[in-house]
């Protein structure tokens, strides 16, 4: 046992030298100035398309409950059934006037 404890305690101890990089080893700061930020590209979505992804999950999360006889998982089964189908409704059926 006080083995056991020993080596751990030696561990214990070698831990934050082993987790500290040399400092050649890493890359010299870029300067704030140089530096740009550019935001990702996000898929536009309108407001009707957010509502018909809501109620869909929401009805599928209620169907799946229902249908699988209640819990979480039938319910993240159904929910993400119904996002899936309203998604598909919403882009293959839906006016593109929105």
């Amino acid at each position: 046992m006080t083995r056991i404890l020993a080596l751990l305690a030696l561990i214990l101890l070698a831990a934050p030298a082993a987790a500290q990089a040399p400092a050649a080893a890493l890359p010299p700061p870029v300067p704030a100035a140089t530096r740009t930020a550019t935001a990702p590209a996000m898929p536009q979505i309108s407001a009707g398309h957010a509502a018909a992804l809501g109620a869909g999950m929401f009805i599928g999360a209620l169907a799946g409950s229902a249908l699988i006889h209640g819990g979480a998982l039938a319910a993240l089964i159904g929910a993400a059934a119904g996002v899936t189908v309203s998604h598909w409704y919403w882009t293959e059926h839906h006016d593109d006037a929105d």
